[in-house]
């Protein structure tokens, strides 16, 4: 299983965290995972009010470190333009040596839609994602581009240099639940399905719904879709590693851990995830 970790851009310590980069890159990570919101909103009983945007700090840490894959974990893509965003998505992935993990999802925060002057998309915000993936990967084809639907129209442009990894930059699938259009939308676009471990009403994705989930989205999209996971890792290092070869027993192939919630200071997140990663060899013949 491969380890990841996510940084936290927000709240009290957040610029000592993404500045950590070679930090943690030496202790062993394989990768970065960094979330997506800008405001903060009294809707939002889950996050901190103070942020670094994501595709910023994704730069940051792509200049500081040389080996740790760095993904977006996720881009709630009906916030930004897709032109702009294929664009800055592909710039990255060039500086970075090809090194980005592009995770999206459709966000759940009518406040911060609405602040964004996005509001009036909010109800249909599936659709309109579905629609931003179509014309970031018709960009990322590379050379002449057009692109004709529903929201966006634009044509005789010339889209160069396509992402340094290829036709496209990894596609990770974010989810909170393990039905309906999310599952819909990874089977038509995840190169890797990237669902949460904990939803906005503090439920949590059991291994096994993970596997019959994963099962039933390779059936829909008729290939195989690696299955990776989004999950909290407060507490004892024993538990949720036992947890974590559960998920790895029902198809999971990485892991984002964050030791956000349970850490006060970066000293505690440093020690948090320093402990948990020096625990967690096991997971990686999982």
């Amino acid at each position: 299983m491969r380890l990841d970790l996510v940084l936290p851009n927000e709240g009290d310590y957040m610029l000592e965290a993404l500045n950590s980069g070679p930090h943690f890159e030496a202790m062993g990570w394989d990768g970065f995972w960094l979330s997506d919101h800008l405001l903060g909103l009294a809707e939002d009983h889950l996050h901190k009010q103070s942020w670094t945007e994501v595709m910023v700090a994704m730069a940051h840490l792509a200049a500081q470190t040389r080996r740790a894959r760095i993904g977006s974990g996720v881009l709630v893509l009906p916030y930004r333009d897709p032109v702009l965003t294929a664009k800055m998505i592909a710039s990255l992935d060039h500086l970075s040596g090809g090194r980005i993990d592009f995770g999206v999802g459709v966000g759940w925060l009518r406040g911060e839609y609405q602040a964004l002057g996005r509001g009036d998309v909010f109800d249909q915000r599936g659709a309109f994602t579905d629609e931003t993936l179509d014309a970031i990967l018709a960009c990322w084809k590379g050379g002449e581009v057009e692109f004709h639907g529903r929201w966006f129209d634009f044509g005789g442009v010339v889209f160069d240099p396509p992402p340094f990894q290829g036709a496209r930059v990894p596609l990770w699938i974010g989810s909170l639940k393990a039905t309906g259009a999310p599952i819909r939308r990874a089977a038509k676009y995840a190169d890797y399905w990237h669902p949460s471990e904990l939803d906005t009403s503090g439920g949590h994705l059991t291994p096994e719904e993970f596997r019959e989930a994963g099962e039933r989205l390779d059936e829909m999209a008729g290939r195989r879709i690696p299955r990776t996971l989004r999950i909290k890792c407060d507490g004892e290092p024993a538990r949720v590693i036992d947890r974590l070869h559960r998920f790895a027993e029902a198809g999971c192939v990485q892991a984002a851990c964050s030791f956000i919630s349970s850490s006060a200071s970066f000293a505690d997140f440093d020690r948090n995830a320093g402990r948990f990663y020096a625990a967690a060899q096991s997971l990686r013949a999982a």
